[in-house]
């Protein structure tokens, strides 16, 4: 049976919706667009990079703008899935992403674990549906790159900190917070292309990949 990209594409938005409205009516419309534009349109620039410029892999018969669309939907749905997912394991009674200090670099940390677990899953799952292709090949793990993963917990780990980061300047007006969400995709972009660097010959070192 051949994958659905449609569908895979429609239900990828309307879940992105729903988190971006369920922070638009927790903290307010900054915040919500500030999510959208940190934890969507960052990850998904990089994503778009490795897809296209470097060619890691495809998603077979899709157009460049099907592609962008699904994965600025895409990590923007699984960064709050996630993120949110974290908040409540580690939140203290009556305390949250703002109020309680240690979440700043706390809930990051987990939410990029939590979604390497969650792409264990999926991953090979999307893969044996060729929803997409792998051009370079792992030895660990169904035959997916650890790179992948890598990629996974760095975006998500810098997307969700600087968000929190974003929201935590209460004295910033709506337009300081949009403004300051767009600023922060190049330190973002040189971030998550060091920290992928520094982690992926971490592991090459075990001979992995």
């Amino acid at each position: 049976m051949l994958p659905d990209f449609i569908l895979l594409l429609i239900t990828t938005i309307v879940f992105a919706v729903i988190v971006v409205s369920y922070i638009g009516w927790r903290f307010d419309g900054a915040a919500a667009i500030s999510f959208f534009i940190i934890s969507g349109g960052f990850p998904a620039i990089m994503d778009y990079i490795s897809a296209f410029a470097i060619h890691n892999y495809e998603y077979p018969g899709q157009s460049r703008l099907w592609v962008f669309t699904f994965i600025l939907f895409g990590w923007t749905s699984m960064c709050g899935s996630c993120l949110f997912l974290s908040e409540g394991i580690l939140a203290r009674r009556e305390l949250d992403l703002i109020t309680q200090k240690n979440l700043l670099w706390q809930a990051p940390l987990l939410t990029g674990v939590v979604a390497v677990v969650m792409d264990l899953f999926i991953d090979p799952i999307a893969v044996a549906a060729r929803y997409w292709i792998w051009f370079v090949k792992g030895t660990i793990y169904y035959d997916i790159p650890l790179l992948n993963f890598v990629g996974w917990f760095v975006l998500m780990f810098l997307s969700s900190l600087a968000w929190i980061i974003v929201i935590r300047r209460q004295q910033w007006g709506f337009v300081k917070k949009i403004i300051g969400s767009i600023a922060a995709i190049v330190p973002l972009i040189v971030s998550s292309a060091i920290l992928s660097i520094f982690l992926n010959h971490l592991i090459a070192v075990f001979g992995w990949e």
